[in-house]
């Protein structure tokens, strides 16, 4: 006749694999809503640096086409003498006002002028066309964060281009003087670069 007495042993020699296995639980659970909440947070920080660096583009090839439009204007030194010597006179409100959101026209309107050039200008209205904010498609897909990918890198190589053209300095050597290295990734830029994400507990 079996002993249908189960063993009083069986429960402690199985402790550990209990232990185990309740752990494991808990670490999948802990780790899904981890996970979830760093993606999001570092879907927001790459967004927001490669939108800020479209922004940054955007306006530059705004002052450009400003600049480049100054070619049609009346030379600076037409200008009436009044008006000259209230400019000058009044070089630290003029700075003040720039700050407080002066008109972008008339601040190009002091800058020197670009060269008369055809295939300039067709890099200027392509970089403007490339960085444009009304034609950006922000949706949460695959194929909407390509195409900012694809048109951000064609914008920076562009803006590089033009930068060149005109002797100015390049985006990446600005950048560079301002920007911390301590981050390093796999030098694709890419939204996948995760090799530069900081652990958050």
């Amino acid at each position: 006749m079996e002993n249908s007495t189960a063993d009083p042993l069986d429960d402690l020699l199985n402790l550990e694999e209990k232990f185990y296995k309740e752990g494991y639980d808990l670490g999948v659970a802990d780790g899904a809503r981890a996970g979830y909440t760093e993606g999001s947070v570092f879907a927001v920080e790459k967004g927001y640096e490669k939108l800020l660096e479209m922004g940054k583009l955007y306006g530059r090839a705004l002052v450009w086409t400003q600049r480049l439009n100054n070619n049609s204007r009346p030379a600076p030194d037409t200008v009436d003498e009044a008006d000259s010597a209230a400019h000058n006179g009044n070089s630290t409100s003029t700075t003040a006002a720039a700050e407080d959101g002066i008109d972008p026209v008339s601040l190009s309107q002091t800058m020197p002028r670009l060269p008369s050039s055809a295939r300039l200008a067709k890099h200027i209205q392509t970089l403007l066309e490339l960085v444009d904010p009304a034609t950006l498609c922000l949706d949460n897909t695959e194929e909407a964060v390509n195409d900012v990918e694809e048109r951000l890198k064609g914008a920076m190589l562009k803006a590089r281009l033009i930068q060149r053209t005109l002797g100015e300095a390049t985006t990446d050597e600005t950048s560079a003087r301002g920007a911390t290295t301590s981050q390093q990734g796999d030098g694709s830029g890419s939204i996948e670069d995760v090799s530069s994400l900081y652990i958050r507990h």
